[in-house]
């Protein structure tokens, strides 16, 4: 009832090469710790796979995270939640393949998010990710996006976004967005690679931008973007 492994109060466990699966909440959960979490299977869960929240700072490395009825990976619960999430496999989940949330402030690195049914990479309610090497691909909605908030900002470095059902990057208001060295890309619809909403910002240096719809930046608020 619920989740499969927590990890509390302190915590720095080695938590390695476990399967966790349908649990009531995270199949790996945790609430002020900060332990290492790599290796592990965490499927069908009724919340996230791996769930990070209230100031932990876990490194979680070389998951797999799919079939979960919330993120693949979860981050949520303040400026102190700040993990490390790399190299991670999140796919086929019901809403994002990473969620942060809730003014968290997490570095992603290199993961793999993909065929989830809403967002690749999804963020809202004044996180603050740092996003980098990430691949984000054949999602339901969109590859990477920056939902409805009061005031916060991100930046994101060097990721691949390609074939989502929608944009691969949608960006709504409240949010200042730094964008450098992306591949982003559509190949099918009229949807713009990149859609930029009223009271959003977002700069754009030296990304690819391709696809098939009717723009690569459309924006209705603010957008720099030299040397693309």
């Amino acid at each position: 009832m619920g989740g499969g492994i927590g990890s509390m109060r302190g915590s720095t466990a080695v938590i390695e090469a476990n399967v966790c699966f349908q649990n009531f909440y995270a199949g790996i959960g945790h609430e002020g710790s900060s332990p290492v979490v790599i290796d592990n299977i965490c499927y069908e869960n009724i919340r996230a796979g791996i769930g990070i929240s209230e100031g932990s700072k876990p490194v979680v490395r070389g998951n797999q995270c799919y079939r979960n009825r919330r993120a693949g990976i979860g981050i949520r619960t303040g400026a102190e939640t700040s993990p490390v999430v790399e190299d991670n496999d999140c796919h086929h989940n019901d809403m994002a393949g990473i969620g942060c949330e809730e003014e968290c402030t997490p570095l992603l690195r290199n993961n793999r998010c993909h065929e989830n049914t809403l967002v690749g990479i999804g963020c809202r309610d004044n996180a603050r990710p740092v996003i980098v090497g990430n691949h984000c691909f054949k999602n339901q909605a969109v590859g990477i996006g920056f939902d409805e908030t009061k005031s916060s900002q991100a930046v994101v470095i060097n990721n691949r976004v390609a074939d989502n059902d929608k944009v691969a990057i949608g960006i709504h208001s409240g949010w200042k967005v730094r964008f450098i060295g992306n591949e982003l890309s559509t190949s099918k619809g009229m949807p713009p690679v990149v859609m930029v909403f009223k009271d959003a910002e977002a700069d754009f240096l030296d990304n690819t931008i391709r696809g098939s719809g009717v723009a690569g930046i459309r924006t209705e608020g603010v957008v720099r973007a030299p040397g693309n």
